[in-house]
């Protein structure tokens, strides 16, 4: 699976902050650009690893990892693994190069990804709003381009804050449990077992590496994977619920329309519609 998408800007191209193009490529093929691109780009992957030359730098990307790439500067990244997996994201607008200057982002930044699932979802709603494609869906993606740049602040100030390091050591082999085991009835208490503490400090330490609750990042999870299915199967509605690990449909659709704005039969429709164009 991939798409590109470049909008029509000519109704926010006088906004502060708005975005250029986002992007998601299963299988990243080499890109090398010895001008640089115009604009900055963010890109981030969960699954594969690559390698990227800048600034005179080679630096080895692993998995769940962000990119920051300045613009202008000249690079160049593929992969080292049979996959790598890379979404992108552009921003631009009058406010954006002051910001990034503000976050100190005007060099070439490689940091761990915090919360793939949160940046999946604001991803995902400037895809829709591109898709959709009407004045009023782009103006909403310019509001997202401002959500999503301090997204990526957020995670930058959690992969630099010891005490995040440290839970986020001790998060890691929970958070691979609940990505093989999403679809089973896990609680609360489950997880906890996983790596013997407390409620109270998981919760903790969910906030402060992932920015939400843990039965909240498990949904997003199976979120995610209901997503997959629902554009790459003919499996029912209904039984992606179960497969996911929902147990009941309606509150399977109230959550998945929380999490994407949309509803599982929408979702399809336009998946398949943007697999259709490219």
């Amino acid at each position: 699976m991939w798409f590109i998408y470049y909008p029509d800007l000519e109704d926010v191209k006088n906004f502060p902050f708005y975005t250029i193009s986002i992007g998601l490529h299963i299988w990243q093929y080499p890109t090398e650009r010895k001008e640089g691109y115009e604009y900055p780009q963010f890109l981030y992957s969960n699954h594969g690893r690559g390698i990227l030359e800048t600034e005179g730098k080679t630096i080895e990307i692993p998995e769940n990892s962000i990119i920051f790439l300045p613009a202008n500067v000249p690079h160049k990244y593929e992969a080292i693994t049979d996959i790598w997996d890379v979404r992108w994201f552009v921003p631009w607008g009058s406010g954006v190069p002051s910001l990034l200057e503000q976050f100190h982002f005007t060099k070439c930044k490689v940091f761990p990804i915090a919360s793939l699932s949160s940046l999946d979802e604001i991803h995902n709603k400037i895809h829709m709003a591109f898709q959709i494609n009407t004045k009023d869906s782009l103006f909403f993606s310019a509001s997202y381009t401002y959500e999503f740049i301090f997204e990526f602040y957020k995670q930058y100030l959690q992969c630099t804050n010891t005490t995040s390091v440290q839970y986020r050591k001790r998060l890691t082999p929970l958070i691979d449990y609940i990505e093989h085991h999403y679809s089973e009835n896990l609680t609360q208490k489950n997880l906890c077992s996983q790596i013997e503490v407390s409620p109270q400090h998981l919760c903790r330490m969910f906030q402060q590496c992932l920015g939400t609750r843990p039965m909240e990042y498990l949904a997003k999870i199976r979120i995610n994977h209901a997503c997959d299915l629902l554009s790459k199967t003919q499996k029912s509605v209904e039984t992606i619920s179960y497969d996911v690990g929902f147990n009941n449909l309606n509150y399977f659709c109230k959550t998945f329309k929380k999490y994407t704005s949309m509803t599982p039969g929408q979702y399809r429709i336009a998946s398949r519609t943007i697999n259709t164009n490219f």
